[in-house]
């Protein structure tokens, strides 16, 4: 019987997972949305994102059931998601739709503080450069 409820604990966590899982998709699309960034800096965000959802899943599944990978599992996931897009997203939108927005001005504001960082470094080695190719002026006593 301790098998069952362990399966059944599993079970419940993996779906919890899926859940969560759903709310990380569902901001990440956002927060896409609303930056309105270029296609292939939209494929680099896709790869981070996937290689993030799948380390949380997988380390999460090794926390949960020791990494045993069953049918069970990948129904509860698939059937967290499911849940969280049917009866939560709706719920969460205008929160997550204002963190989209706060992280978008975040990310830009960082971004320009980077830009303007390069310009000015870029300035100073520039003026660095012309001083050090200026020829000595000839002295009066040659």
């Amino acid at each position: 019987m301790s098998g069952l409820l362990m399966q059944l604990k599993s079970f419940g966590l993996t779906l919890i997972l899926g859940v969560l899982a759903g709310g990380i998709f569902h901001y990440y699309q956002l927060t896409i949305r609303k930056a309105r960034i270029g296609r292939y800096l939209l494929y680099i965000m896709d790869l981070i994102l996937w290689i993030f959802m799948l380390s949380l899943v997988f380390l999460s599944m090794l926390l949960i059931n020791q990494g045993e990978m069953r049918l069970y599992v990948l129904i509860a996931l698939l059937g967290g998601i499911i849940i969280y897009y049917h009866y939560f997203s709706s719920s969460f939108y205008q929160i997550q739709s204002r963190l989209a927005e706060l992280t978008v001005s975040l990310m830009s504001s960082l971004v320009r503080k980077i830009k303007r960082t390069i310009k000015r470094f870029a300035g100073f080695v520039k003026i660095s450069l012309q001083k050090c190719r200026r020829p000595k002026p000839p002295s009066d006593e040659e």
